[in-house]
């Protein structure tokens, strides 16, 4: 005869934000699963009032340490829009060229250094380069090639 059950994890680790998870269980049978990431506000808008303009770029590439390019970016963006400047295809393309560095740089460390500890059964990359140096090494080499 099967039971019901229900597992509730508040807190996940290793998420961009805030995650938690809900299962219910009747003997192997999911009856139901929530799994939520949310990003609380944190009001970076407020940062930027009474600044000069020119400084929006470099204070919204604190809203995120792995991904300030796409901050800058967008800064950018909102400034010449507002302003109507039309950026010539040169710099449009530099500016993808940068943000898809930024991508690899960030992919690696998803992927090396938070995903594979635990599809490998590992605590942290740290941990996991005692058996698997090579892997490390390569996600450190994959990382730098994005900020290269």
């Amino acid at each position: 005869m099967a039971t019901e059950r229900e597992i509730a994890v508040d807190y996940l680790a290793r998420v961009e934000g805030e995650g938690a998870m809900y299962l219910k269980l009747d003997g192997e049978e999911v009856l139901d699963l929530q799994f939520k990431i949310f990003e609380p506000p944190r009001f970076f808008e407020a940062f930027l009032r009474g600044r000069r303009f020119e400084e929006a770029p470099d204070i919204t590439a604190r809203i995120c340490g792995i991904c300030p390019v796409a901050y800058q970016t967008s800064a950018c963006n909102a400034m010449e829009h507002a302003a109507g400047v039309m950026v010539d295809d040169q710099i449009q393309r530099l500016r993808r060229m940068l943000y898809c560095g930024e991508w690899i740089e960030s992919h690696a460390l998803h992927i090396y250094f938070l995903h594979a500890p635990d599809f490998l059964g590992y605590d942290s990359a740290i941990e996991m380069a005692r058996d698997h140096r090579t892997v490390v090494e390569r996600g450190l080499r994959l990382r730098q090639a994005g900020t290269d």
